[in-house]
């Protein structure tokens, strides 16, 4: 025969939940909803030796992405038939605009083959972690014939005098500074990718020398671009 102190648990279980809901909406719903994001909405006509050209945003990124939400693009490269992409994403009221890559990097046909985070140390004396996707996918290089394209894909994310390359520990400091602080971080989300073009082009990079050359870039990016 079940206890009787069993109910009572549990119904002060639930009511102590409800205290919690009830205080983190209250402390919660009177956030500025309009915080300063943590970055500068442009990218440099030059990184190093790469110079930059603007790119158009795809039109399967205005569908799926909210209206407001701000999206800039440019691919960089120089004579050595070296590129490397960089974008910013930034959130607008709807948070949906940013997510983990690893929801859409598959639907662009990319498998995710590991993950590693990456240290930077940045050219102005500040240190970021970046999340690098080892990615790759077939391409067709002569009628016929695939070869597996490797890539790297680093990404973090930048809040209000924050960063962060885990999408858990960014929803968890969106969650305890709206409740603690009562501050709203219009989130960032920058990415720098680039392919591994050894055994594509003549003396292109291995994977380490990609990942170095990439590392370098956000040394230099970063500061630009984040406030």
């Amino acid at each position: 025969m079940p206890s009787p102190a069993l109910p009572v648990a549990r119904i002060a279980v639930v009511a102590a939940l409800g205290i919690v809901t009830v205080l983190a909406f209250h402390f919660s719903a009177s956030v500025n909803c309009t915080t300063e994001s943590g970055v500068v909405m442009s990218l440099p006509p030059q990184i190093g030796s790469l110079m930059g050209k603007d790119q158009e945003i795809s039109e399967g990124e205005r569908y799926v992405l909210p209206k407001d939400t701000e999206i800039i693009k440019k691919v960089y490269s120089n004579p050595f038939g070296e590129f490397i992409n960089a974008q910013i994403v930034l959130s607008g009221a709807e948070k949906r605009s940013i997510h983990r890559p690893e929801l859409c990097l598959p639907a662009q046909g990319w498998s995710i083959d590991r993950r590693e985070t990456v240290p930077v140390k940045l050219a102005d004396g500040r240190s970021i972690t970046v999340m690098a996707d080892h990615i790759s996918r077939p391409i067709e290089v002569s009628p016929g014939v695939t070869k597996t394209l490797p890539s790297i894909y680093c990404y973090w994310f930048v809040g209000n005098r924050v960063t962060t390359s885990s999408h858990l520990h960014r929803l968890l400091l969106t969650s305890l500074d709206r409740v603690i602080h009562h501050k709203n971080h219009r989130w960032a989300y920058i990415a720098v990718s680039a392919p591994v073009l050894q055994g594509f082009t003549p003396n292109g990079k291995d994977v380490q020398l990609t990942q170095r050359m990439i590392t370098d870039f956000i040394a230099e990016l970063a500061p630009s671009v984040m406030k």
